[in-house]
C-alpha cells in the first residue's frame, strides 16, 4: 500500500517540479539557519549593550527555546490539515523571520528582547513541518537522504550566519545588523513562494479533519516514537546550552573579536555540510539507530574536549569534530521518526519532534547560565557533554527503530 502511495505522489509532479522542490526547500532552510546563527555572534552584542547577566542570557535563550516549542504543534497542524497552502507558509514565514528580527533590534530592555526573540524562534517553528514532510512525501525510500540534504542547507546557514554577522557587526552596530535583514528576508520569501507554488501546484492534496485526528491519535500511541522525543530533547538541551555559551567563552574570557567569534562559530559548521548527507545515506542503507547513538556519543565526548583541551589548535579540531555530528543528528531523529507515522501526519511529527526536542531542552541554557554563574563559562560545557552521553547511552540500549 505504501509503495503505491510513493508512486502516486511521485507522478503528480515532474522532475524538473522535483528538482524546484529540493532546491526551494534548501535554499530556505538555509536563509534561516543563517538568521539563527547570526543570533549566537550577536548575543554577546546584546548582552553588552543592555547589560544583562548570564543568568539572563540563559533564561532569554530558555524563553527562546519555549516560544519555539509551543508554536511547533500549530504548525505542524497547519502544514498536515492545509498541505496545499505549504507554499505559502514557507515564504511567509520567512518573510515575519525578518520582521521579527527587525523587531529585536529596536528593543531597550531584557523583556523587549525576550518577547522579539521569542517572536523569532516561534516564526522559525513554521518551516521545517511544512518543509520537512513534503520531502518526505516526493522521497519516500530516500527519507533519510533527502532530509539530510535540506538539512546541509541548514549546515549553510550556520557557516555563513557567524561570518557575515561577524563582519556586520564589525561596521554596524547591532541594532543596525538586525533592523537590516528585514529586507534580504522579504525578498528571500517571496522567490521561495513563488519557486514552490510552481513545483507542488499538482501535487499536494490537504486532509479532511476527521482523518487528521484519528491519525493524530494512532500517533500519541506510539512507543517507539516517545523514544525518539525523548533522544530529540537530550540531543537538544546539550545542543542548545552549548551554542549559548560557547560564543560567550569565546568572547569574554578568550577577547576574540567578533569577526573572529564567526570564523569559530562557522568552523562547528563546516564538517557538518559533507557529514549531513553522508549519515543520511548511511542511516538509508544501516538503520537510523547505526547512526544516531554513535554519533551522539561522538558529539558528548567533543562537548567534554572543549571543556578539556587547550585553546588554539586542539580547540579548534575539537570544534571541527563536534561539527560533524551538532546538526546532522536531528536529521537523523526526523528520517526515524517519518519511518514511525502515517503520511496524513508527518508534519504534525515533524513539530512533534522539533516541539519536544525545545520544550525538554527549554530548561538547558538558563540551569547552564546557573552554572556559568557559580563555576565559571566553562562549566557549561559538563552540563552539555553530560546530557548528550547519556542521551546516546539510552539510544543504544533501547529497541525504538521500525523493522520491516
Amino acid at each position: 500500500m505504501e509503495d503505491s502511495v510513493q508512486v502516486e505522489t511521485l507522478n503528480k509532479i515532474t522532475r524538473y517540479q522535483r528538482f524546484g522542490l529540493i532546491s526551494a526547500t534548501v535554499g530556505g532552510h538555509a536563509f534561516k539557519h543563517l538568521f539563527n546563527a547570526a543570533f549566537f555572534v550577536i548575543l554577546p552584542e546584546i548582552k553588552f549593550g543592555l547589560g544583562l547577566t548570564n543568568i539572563q542570557i540563559g533564561s532569554l535563550s530558555t524563553v527562546r527555546n519555549m516560544a519555539g516549542g509551543i508554536s511547533n504543534l500549530p504548525a505542524g497542524f497547519a502544514a498536515d490539515r492545509f498541505s496545499k497552502r505549504r507554499p505559502e507558509i514557507l515564504g511567509i514565514s520567512i518573510i515575519l523571520l525578518g520582521i521579527f528580527s527587525a523587531l529585536l533590534g529596536t528593543s531597550n530592555s531584557y523583556l523587549w528582547a525576550i518577547l522579539a526573540s521569542g517572536l523569532v524562534t516561534a516564526t522559525i517553528s513554521f518551516w521545517h513541518p511544512a518543509a520537512i514532510s513534503t520531502l518526505s512525501q516526493y522521497f519516500q525510500t530516500r527519507k533519510g537522504f533527502a532530509i539530510a540534504i535540506h538539512g546541509t542547507g541548514g549546515s549553510v546557514g550556520e557557516f555563513l550566519g557567524p561570518i557575515v554577522a561577524g563582519t556586520l557587526v564589525g561596521f554596524f552596530s547591532w541594532r543596525t545588523v538586525l533592523q537590516g535583514s528585514v529586507i534580504p528576508a522579504v525578498g528571500a520569501g517571496i522567490l521561495i513562494w513563488i519557486s514552490l507554488r510552481f513545483s507542488l501546484k499538482d501535487g499536494l492534496s490537504s486532509s479532511n479533519i476527521n482523518s487528521y485526528l484519528g491519525s493524530f491519535i494512532n500517533l500519541m500511541r506510539n512507543g517507539r516514537l516517545l523514544l525518539l522525543l525523548l533522544f530529540a530533547g537530550g540531543f537538544s538541551a546539550g545542543q542548545s546550552a552549548m551554542l549559548t555559551f560557547l560564543p560567550i567563552y569565546l568572547r569574554e574570557e578568550l577577547m576574540v573579536s567578533s569577526f573572529q567569534l564567526g570564523l569559530y562559530l562557522s568552523l562547528a559548521q563546516l564538517a557538518g555540510i559533507g557529514s549531513q548527507p553522508l549519515l543520511g545515506f548511511l542511516s538509508d542503507k544501516y538503520g537510523r539507530k547505526s547512526v544516531l547513538a554513535p554519533g551522539l556519543l561522538c558529539l558528548g565526548f567533543s562537548f567534554l574536549g572543549l571543556y578539556l583541551v587547550p585553546f588554539g589548535w586542539p580547540f579548534i579540531t575539537v570544534i571541527l569534530v563536534m561539527g560533524i555530528f551538532l546538526f546532522p543528528m536531528m536529521a537523523i531523529l526526523l528520517a526515524g521518526a517519518m519511518d514511525l507515522v502515517e503520511p496524513q501526519v508527518q508534519a504534525t511529527t515533524v513539530s512533534l519532534v522539533f516541539g519536544s526536542a525545545v520544550l525538554l531542552a527549554g530548561l538547558s541554557p538558563g540551569i547552564a547560565g546557573i552554572f556559568a554563574d557559580a563555576f565559571g563559562i566553562k562549566s557549561t560545557f559538563l552540563w552539555a557533554a553530560g546530557i548528550t552521553l547519556v542521551t546516546s547511552l539510552t539510544a543504544f540500549i533501547t529497541q525504538w527503530e521500525r523493522y520491516e
